[in-house]
């Protein structure tokens, strides 16, 4: 019986914190550009590109994004393509094969892992 209310308490409390993260991550999301613009507004009155902040330091980072032309998209196709066809072969090697939890709502089906 004790096992079976651990294995509950353990499952619960997983449930519990993919829950919260969840809720805190989209409330991270919702401040990000606020933080953003504040984080600028900061470092051209300052005129330094760090922020400190009691114990941390905020920068600004840029991440470029593009988009290719399409003889190259299509070498990538074929690269995904040459990759499966090399696993189903046994040319690839398998370098590892991890287990995971995933943990999808019943009600809606969705997703929370």
């Amino acid at each position: 019986m004790e096992h079976e209310q651990d294995r509950e308490a353990l499952l619960r409390r997983y449930i519990e914190l993919k829950e919260k993260a969840k809720q805190l991550e989209a409330e991270i999301e919702s401040l990000k550009s606020n933080l953003f613009f504040t984080i600028s507004q900061i470092q051209d009155e300052t005129g330094e590109t760090e922020v400190v902040f009691e114990d941390y330091v905020f920068t600004i980072s840029y991440r470029k994004s593009y988009d290719y032309p399409p003889h190259i998209k299509k070498m990538e196709e074929k690269l995904k393509s040459l990759k499966k066809e090399a696993e189903a072969s046994g040319e690839a090697i398998l370098k590892s094969d991890s287990g995971y939890v995933v943990l999808k709502k019943v009600a809606g089906n969705r997703d929370l892992a």
